[in-house]
């Protein structure tokens, strides 16, 4: 499972095969992974989370008792202990939790004096689950961020399975649950409950059928149109398939649960729960495993309308291949000034947790190929940092000429011991961490992790310049190291990605971190030399894998890009980097399209109002380096938009006048014009050249290829599920 924590940065938790709770935190800023940190918890089944209004999530997990526990984020980031949420009165928790946090931006929508919505203006969890009597019980939190919750509540009838809860668009809850026969069905609030009343009595519709065979738990996503919220399901059936049922009419409060359409088949069924994610289009993708234990997924070419509830499912299935799973988690992730998709997979037969990004969103008939990296080993749950591929902050150092040679210690007993090349055993001292120097360049220190020290010449007059332990000096330049990718000579540059590496050393970029296979005097083989990077010797070798196994850490082509970057933007003549764009696909509109500016509300009881929403659209260009999202690297953005004369012109800032019915919000959407390059990044620096696979994804001026850009603007009763152009 993956949610945001209060920073806005992905957290994902995960259970190992101990059922202990673990937890990652994604970095954005240089997208990397935090190690594996215990909860403190156990679980039984899969954990369920929401926000509280101040934007910090709780957790919430069923333990092998038949009890709930709870555990919050602190405002300082981290985690209070787990707490004993109980259980119903006189029965235990079956099955795994639903939470949501009620929305009555409709009923209150809170406006600031130029219509403005303000958000949110309740945020209290209510979290709903099945006992094990059979029953759907439910509480709801008494004031948005507190601790204090209402007394339990049992919804009428016996269920099977685990209830879906989903907050719609005029902040009623709706519930979705199956009986033992298959049968789903579905009770909604007739009013949003408040602080004031937090279990308003005969608040609950009766129980809507809406299909029948059902042979697990559902997903259910919000489609906000014009005439408001559609709740829309998905879920696996006796058939063998995958189905999709919408409302055709949203829920009212005379009629809770709305009127639903006949289902659609969308693919064959899929293990537990299907998974689905909004675009900020508003298109709705399901995850999923296929026949073959391989992450499948299918997305809509057009979200539900009047005329196809359902919404229009033109693309078919496609899988992504490369790793074997048993589940696959998604989560909208931020891709520059735009948002694709980050998918986690757990392997088949073990606990390796990988982890796959999606660069863009394609077009309407969804008849592009997305744009998918490749998948990153984010090591076994639970593991430490040096499992797996290993981390930037334990890895191995191994020689990629000399098979069975790594990066170790002359004495592991003695504290500024020579830097040698030994048999890998996978001793404690054969372990390095890659770490940031505030060097303007970004070089790094190699630091082993037994000792604490860094490796550093010995400081001889003459040659050959040996290399040792030292204090780590954050002045001394013979310390820190730059990392160059190195190709096979006949690689494909578009598509492949070095999986070796040379190590020039900062203070002399002309030599690198260099084994020999043999003694040749003066130098002596087993002894790690800082020699000529361009030497012609049989018997020197530099170039190195950053891993374990054979395998990059993740991590290391960040260290590259930051580095590549910096190097780049300074006033070195010698240094440069270039996009070499090998395809350039038609540019294409994205599809129907995301919020831009404000969303706005008219207060007024009976009178129409004309809002101007006004908003700056920013060029932007997502690019990817490797497997690396380039993202937070502006230099490599403005060399790119300095290279392609189709590209939009830096901000273009526009201006909609919006006539908004009475209490109704509106809002404009766009669907900006993109285009795609795909190639490889070409950098010089020094005079040495390496090259990196890379796409983007950029906004293109308007008529590019003929492609123009939507503006439309929309009113509803219920704010919209789109997101923000610039989220």
């Amino acid at each position: 499972m993956v949610t945001t924590a209060a920073d806005g940065e992905a957290t994902l938790f995960a259970r190992g095969s101990d059922n202990t709770l673990y937890r990652r935190v994604h970095h954005q800023e240089d997208d990397s992974w935090s190690p594996w940190t215990s909860t403190g918890g156990t679980a039984a089944g899969d954990p369920a989370t929401a926000h509280d209004l101040n934007k910090r999530p709780s957790l919430f997990v069923r333990r092998a008792d038949g009890h709930l526990w709870v555990q919050r984020q602190n405002a300082d980031g981290g985690w209070a202990a787990w707490s004993d949420f109980g259980t119903p009165p006189n029965t235990t928790v079956a099955g795994i939790p639903a939470v949501v946090a009620n929305d009555n931006t409709y009923s209150s929508p809170s406006p600031n004096a130029k219509g403005f919505v303000q958000g949110n203006t309740d945020g209290r969890l209510e979290l709903f689950v099945r006992g094990a009597d059979g029953h759907v019980w439910h509480r709801v939190q008494k004031a948005p961020n507190g601790t204090s919750w209402s007394k339990w509540e049992a919804l009428p009838g016996t269920w099977a399975g685990s209830p879906t809860a989903v907050v719609g668009g005029d902040g009623r809850i709706t519930v979705f649950a199956r009986k033992d026969d298959g049968r789903l069905r579905l009770t909604a609030q007739k009013k949003p409950s408040t602080s004031q009343s937090p279990l308003p009595a005969d608040n609950w519709s009766a129980w809507t059928e809406i299909g029948t065979g059902y042979t697990g738990n559902v997903a259910v996503a919000v489609n906000i149109r014009k005439s408001g919220a559609k709740l829309q399901v998905f879920g696996n059936r006796n058939d063998g398939h995958l189905w999709t049922v919408t409302q055709s009419q949203p829920g009212t409060p005379a009629k809770p649960a709305g009127v639903w359409a006949a289902g659609k088949k969308i693919g064959p069924a899929v293990p537990g729960r299907p998974v689905v994610v909004t675009h900020t289009d508003g298109r709705l993708a399901v995850f999923g495993v296929d026949a073959e234990n391989r992450v499948a997924y299918r997305t809509q070419t057009s979200s539900a309308s009047g005329t196809d509830p359902n919404g229009i499912w033109g693309a078919g299935w496609r899988a992504l291949d490369g790793e074997k799973v048993q589940s696959v988690a998604a989560y909208s992730a931020q891709r520059g000034n735009s948002v694709a998709f980050d998918v986690f997979a757990v392997g088949k037969d073990s606990d390796t947790l990988y982890q796959r990004s999606r660069l863009s969103l394609g077009d309407r008939d969804g008849s592009r190929e997305d744009v998918w990296l490749d998948w990153t080993d984010l090591a076994p749950i639970g593991s430490g940092p040096c499992s797996g591929p290993g981390s930037l902050d334990c890895l191995t150092i191994e020689s990629a000429d000399l098979k069975g040679m790594a990066l170790s210690l002359e004495n592991s007993l003695k504290p500024d011991t020579a830097i040698t090349r030994d048999p890998y055993r996978g001793l404690p001292w054969q372990q390095w961490s890659l770490r940031p120097t505030d060097d303007k360049f970004g070089a790094v220190t190699i630091v082993n992790r037994s000792k604490g020290k860094c490796v550093d010449e010995d400081d001889d007059v003459l040659g050959p310049y040996h290399l040792q332990l030292a204090d780590c000096d954050p002045a001394r330049k013979q310390q820190m190291w730059f990392i160059e990718p190195v190709l096979p000579a006949n690689a494909d540059k578009g598509t492949q990605t070095a999986s070796v590496f040379r190590i020039r050393n900062r203070f002399d970029t002309e030599r690198c971190l260099t084994a020999l296979a043999a003694d040749v005097w003066p130098h002596t083989a087993r002894k790690v030399e800082r020699i000529e990077c361009d030497t012609d010797s049989d018997n020197d070798h530099n170039t190195w894998r950053l891993g374990n196994g054979g395998a990059t850490a993740p991590g290391v082509l960040n260290v590259v890009l930051k580095q590549a970057a910096a190097r780049c933007a300074s006033e070195t003549s010698a240094n440069k980097c270039e996009f070499v764009a090998l395809q350039q696909p038609s540019a294409y509109r994205a599809a129907e399209g995301c919020v831009a500016g404000r969303v706005l509300y008219n207060q007024s009881p009976g009178r129409d109002a004309e809002y101007y929403i006004s908003w700056s659209h920013t060029t932007g260009t997502q690019f990817t380096f490797g497997r690396t999202v380039g993202m937070s690297i502006e230099f490599l953005s403005t060399e790119f938009s300095a290279s392609f004369s189709w590209l939009q012109e830096s901000t273009k800032t526009e201006q909609v006048q919006v006539h908004v019915p009475p209490k109704q919000f509106g809002w404009i959407e766009i669907a900006p014009v993109l285009r795609e390059t795909i190639g490889y990044w070409k950098i010089t620096l020094d005079g040495h050249t390496w090259t990196v696979p890379g796409h983007n994804v950029s906004y293109a001026k308007d008529g590019t290829n003929g492609a123009t850009t939507f503006t439309v603007a929309r009113t509803a009763k219920t704010p919209p599920n789109s997101g923000h152009c610039d989220s």
